[in-house]
């Protein structure tokens, strides 16, 4: 009883810089059971959670080059200098972490180097050393050149079309040209599932780990902006479909991890939402202590109805009904509300959550669905509810497109007027 006893006080220890450490959880069995490859990563594993499983050791694997890098980019430092700097480090780094990690000192050790090399290699956090060392024989081949070259258009200027040569490449019928598609292809494969499994809730490792790597690495007890900046980078180039308030000089400097980096790049302008308010901050409140404590997030009116009868506080219709805060877009538009794209302004620019009312119009941020938005939603809903102290923000935008989309009907709707604008 000691012994746990000092574990959960050590949870409470501070850093250096005397900020308390970010907890990573695991999601919920009767969560993950939705849908668990939403929560669990496909080629590539951070942390001690998936660490070892049998489908990632292709890429584990790899890991071991992004460290010898690092070793070839500064010759003074041994690999016993950096396990010395990451040393201590290590107790701090086990308690970020809700679950008990299962390795002895000598492999979380290991694990800690291996991965944090691979996120400041691969995310370009040792491109400014490279610079100042002029070390191009050391760029950096295989996975990490196929990551770099998928994300290079979107963070040089996102939308450009395909170069000239490239479209004449890749309509020539030859063998040259068939093979520079399917290299095209593969490299695009495996950048998005790269993407998708370092935004998982259960996928990560505390950033000061990769912060003290780069310490060591580049010889300055401090590391300066130039590190996070680039790294940062990369993770708006990964949410370049998504609008961003966050642009330029306000681009987050301090993070916990790279969740978090992502979460708060969809931070809403803080103007717009102290002058629109869709919902009472009593009601939101009332509905996340329940969402918080089980994770239930995003569920349809039927299941509203379920959660909201254990809050006698929830106002009833005459008929014992209660009174749902939100309707869906149809019953909206039957009662002569109407939506409008929210259109981005360089001057002014707004968040994906950035939702405005006003005079009977509903702007909404254009958003874009793929196969991999539903796991970035769901890690950020969780990292929410399991991390109260960053706000629900995220949660709210969600709850409301639940209820706002949950027909197809509504979709159809919402599609149809977007045509009629546009056109």
């Amino acid at each position: 009883m000691t012994d746990e006893l000092e574990y959960y006080w050590s949870l409470g220890e501070h850093q250096g810089n005397g900020t308390k450490p970010c907890v990573i959880y695991k999601v919920q069995q009767h969560i993950r059971m939705v849908d668990k490859l939403c929560y669990e990563p496909c080629i590539l594993s951070i942390g001690p959670y998936h660490h070892g499983t049998p489908a990632l050791r292709t890429m584990q694997k790899e890991k071991w080059s992004y460290l010898d890098y690092i070793l070839k980019l500064n010759c003074d430092r041994s690999l016993l200098d950096y396990l010395h700097a990451l040393e201590g480090l290590a107790k701090l780094a086990r308690n970020c972490y809700s679950e008990e990690i299962e390795m002895d000192g000598e492999e979380f050790l290991q694990m800690l180097l291996l991965d944090g090399c691979f996120i400041l290699v691969a995310l370009g956090g040792t491109k400014e050393i490279l610079a100042h060392a002029e070390q191009d024989s050391l760029e950096p081949e295989g996975a990490l050149a196929e990551i770099e070259q998928e994300n290079r258009p979107h963070t040089e200027g996102a939308n450009e079309v395909q170069s000239a040569d490239e479209q004449t490449i890749s309509q020539e019928g030859n063998q040259d040209g068939k093979r520079t598609e399917y290299d095209n292809e593969i490299g695009q494969w495996f950048a998005r599932f790269f993407n998708h499994d370092l935004f998982l809730l259960e996928n990560q490792i505390p950033f000061f780990i990769v912060k003290k790597i780069y310490e060591v690495v580049s010889g300055d007890s401090r590391a300066d902006a130039s590190f996070t900046r680039e790294i940062e980078k990369y993770v708006e180039s990964s949410l370049w479909w998504f609008p961003k308030s966050v642009q330029g000089s306000s681009r987050p400097k301090d993070f916990h991890h790279l969740l978090h980096l992502c979460h708060m790049y969809f931070r809403p302008n803080q103007k717009a939402y102290e002058i629109n308010h869709l919902a009472g901050p009593q009601y939101f409140h009332r509905f996340l202590s329940i969402g918080r404590k089980y994770l239930k997030i995003g569920l349809y009116s039927d299941e509203t109805e379920e959660c909201s009868s254990l809050n006698p506080q929830i106002p009833y219709l005459q008929d014992g009904q209660h009174l749902n805060r939100w309707r869906r877009a149809a019953q909206y538009l039957e009662a002569g509300v109407k939506f409008k794209k929210h259109l981005p302004y360089k001057l002014h620019p707004h968040s994906l959550l950035d939702i405005k009312f006003s005079d009977g119009v509903v702007e909404i941020p254009f958003i874009v669905i793929d196969e991999h938005t539903g796991t970035l939603f769901r890690n950020l809903i969780a990292f929410e509810q399991t991390c109260p102290q960053f706000g629900d923000d995220f949660t709210a935008y969600s709850v409301f497109l639940s209820q706002l989309i949950s027909m197809p009907e509504d979709v159809t709707l919402l599609a149809q007027r977007d045509n009629c604008a546009s056109s």
